[in-house]
């Protein structure tokens, strides 16, 4: 155990992290994505590469050997006109996720827009995905697939997985763009497209988190308590696609 932030004269450990992690439902061999705002950790008592090892250490440790840590590192690269680099373009959603990219053991997906840094058990499988990064042939489908679970450290900041429901149920708010460029790969270089379900920027088609976020909890589909300054909370990704593709079915903008 090791103090990582203080609050107010707290200080907050790593024991505190992992007994919340277990407090909202995570266990021994699960799938987690972990989206992060860690502002809400309160003030670091470490210093940057040892703040994040603590935290990535945690994630493991609860999950154990079996379990399988994956983190969002998008960079939306083709969006930008930019040439994806797998090895060298940094993640733009967060400190803790460009960390954790470079880690040992750790690998990335090959999409130029929504990439994902995987390691732990079964990650191979994790890797090998399709173009659409909300389909269900996706690292987000096979979340659904395999009975993962959304974890979000500091608040509530990881619903991107939100999309791949509206994606399924096909909302009119939304349409099909194709986006083309360069990818690298370590020696391979070549050109590419990928399509992505836009929002219609001349509709309300914006997503309300707050009114998701409600949802989530009243249907259970996610847990939270508090902690530091901020919360942790896991979505169980399976129920959460069901329950709202449910709901978009009849009322496709009930979440914006």
């Amino acid at each position: 155990m090791s103090d990582i932030s203080v609050i107010n004269g707290k200080k907050i450990t790593t024991q505190d992290l992992y007994n919340c992690l277990q407090q909202v439902g995570i266990e021994k061999g699960d799938i987690i994505c972990v989206h992060s705002h860690l502002m809400g950790f309160g003030k670091p008592l470490l210093k940057r590469h040892d703040f994040m090892k603590a935290i990535v250490d945690t994630l493991r440790a609860v999950i154990g050997e079996t379990g399988t840590l994956i983190m969002p590192t998008f960079t939306y690269s083709f969006c930008n006109q930019e040439v994806y680099d797998r090895d060298k373009s940094p993640s733009a959603v967060g400190i803790l996720t460009e960390y954790y990219r470079g880690c040992e053991k750790v690998n990335r997906t090959w999409h130029p827009i929504f990439s994902f840094a995987i390691g732990g058990m079964g990650r191979e499988e994790y890797l090998d995905i399709g173009p659409d990064a909300f389909s269900l042939d996706s690292v987000y489908g096979k979340m659904i697939r395999d009975n993962g679970k959304i974890v979000m450290l500091g608040g509530n900041y990881g619903y991107t997985f939100y999309y791949l429901a509206e994606e399924h149920v096909n909302v009119g708010h939304r349409y099909f763009k194709n986006f083309s460029g360069r990818i690298r790969m370590g020696e391979k270089d070549f050109t590419t497209s990928v399509p992505y379900f836009v929002r219609n920027l001349e509709m309300d088609s914006e997503l309300d988190e707050e009114k998701l976020w409600k949802f989530l909890m009243d249907s259970k589909c996610q847990n939270q308590v508090d902690f530091a300054k901020g919360t942790v909370a896991a979505v169980d990704c399976r129920k959460m696609y069901h329950d709202v593709c449910s709901v978009l079915r009849t009322d496709q903008k009930r979440f914006l």
